[in-house]
């Protein structure tokens, strides 16, 4: 289970190991799911332990991604290492990465709620 938290303004705050094995990978990959399915659109701030980010852990940053995508959730990520903010930014398309929370909150504030299409 990954440490969560919900705000008072009604963001979800998850933690998750930046050193994260690949044996631990799809267990994390289920508590956000868990996590996104109990707390239905509310933004998400994904915030990274201060340890080195390990390919399982940039691979569920991705996940999540794509999940907060399809629930209709904002989500903004946060990096204290400047290494990381680098490898999760490099591609396009992937999750809005913060050096700290305040800035997370900044722009989830910032941006307006997805709208998801009906399939």
């Amino acid at each position: 289970m990954l440490p969560f938290k919900v705000t008072d303004s009604g963001v979800l705050i998850i933690r998750l190991r930046a050193d994260l094995d690949i044996s631990g990978r799809a267990a994390a990959a289920w508590a956000i799911d868990g996590c996104l399915a109990a707390h239905r659109s509310a933004p998400v701030v994904l915030e990274l332990s201060d340890a080195p980010l390990t390919a399982a852990a940039m691979s569920t940053v991705v996940r999540a991604h794509h999940m907060c995508r399809s629930a209709g959730a904002s989500l903004a990520v946060v990096a204290a290492r400047a290494e990381a903010r680098r490898a999760l930014t490099a591609g396009k398309g992937g999750p809005a990465v913060h050096a700290t929370r305040p800035s997370a909150f900044a722009a989830l504030s910032a941006t307006p709620p997805q709208v998801v299409a009906a399939a």
